[in-house]
């Protein structure tokens, strides 16, 4: 008697554990993620499925950390290569702010509780880089923090595919890749002292080695999505 109960259990448990849930017939999507994106990153999308036939829209806005936002085999003006500053106590910090506009397009799916879109459209991403120069050298520095900042325009494109948990809630992947067009470089050296170097100018390629802005990214996440 006890085998006999303890099978149906088992069999119970590997029928709700087997069980697929078709999501909830609506075309507004709410969206959490995090994954990679120029480092660790996370974000919200909020999808309006069907706007025409198959067409939605989505709009998305993401934060990224970025660690390696200044190259190491670039001058730094009248101090030497960033990488060689490093070894001495400077230290580097980055983020990045993206939002993006899409067009998708429901692809369809025979599979019960599984469907997936493509997306592309328009991208706006504010970039900043930070060289960190308050431990640099044996005795410290008063040099302080000295900012490097763009903000660029972009296209990117992707897919996502989304797997129901509940009738309301699915786990999504998220994979795509943005392409971000050179913009000018804003510089500020932490003492009031500003300047803005636009592509062309005078200073501008030494500045564009030095500063990691985006230009042809990658991304993977991994989120959950409720339906409303």
């Amino acid at each position: 008697m006890n085998k006999i109960t303890a099978l149906t259990v088992l069999a119970g448990l590997t029928t709700a554990a087997a069980q697929t849930f078709t999501p909830v017939p609506s075309n507004v999507e709410l969206g959490l993620r995090g994954g990679y994106e120029q480092g660790l990153s996370g974000g919200v999308t909020l999808h309006v499925r069907n706007v025409a036939g198959p067409i939605g829209l989505r709009l998305s806005a993401d934060y990224s950390n970025v660690t390696d936002s200044l190259n190491d085999n670039a001058n730094v003006p009248l101090l030497g290569t960033w990488g060689s500053l490093k070894a001495q106590g400077a230290t580097e910090s980055g983020t990045s702010t993206t939002v993006g506009l899409d067009a998708t397009y429901t692809l369809p799916s025979t599979v019960p509780g599984v469907d997936a879109y493509v997306y592309g459209g328009a991208r706006y991403n504010n970039f900043n880089a930070v060289a960190d120069f308050t431990n640099f050298g044996t005795t410290g520095s008063n040099a302080g923090k000295s900012t490097y900042s763009t903000n660029q325009f972009g296209l990117g494109a992707g897919v996502v595919g989304q797997y129901a948990l509940t009738p309301s809630l699915s786990l999504a992947g998220d994979l795509g890749i943005d392409y971000y067009f050179p913009s000018s470089i804003m510089t500020n050296d932490g003492n009031g002292n500003t300047a803005t170097f636009t592509q062309g100018a005078s200073g501008y390629s030494d500045l564009d080695a030095l500063v990691n802005q985006p230009t042809t990214n990658f991304k993977a996440k991994i989120g959950i999505v409720y339906k409303f």
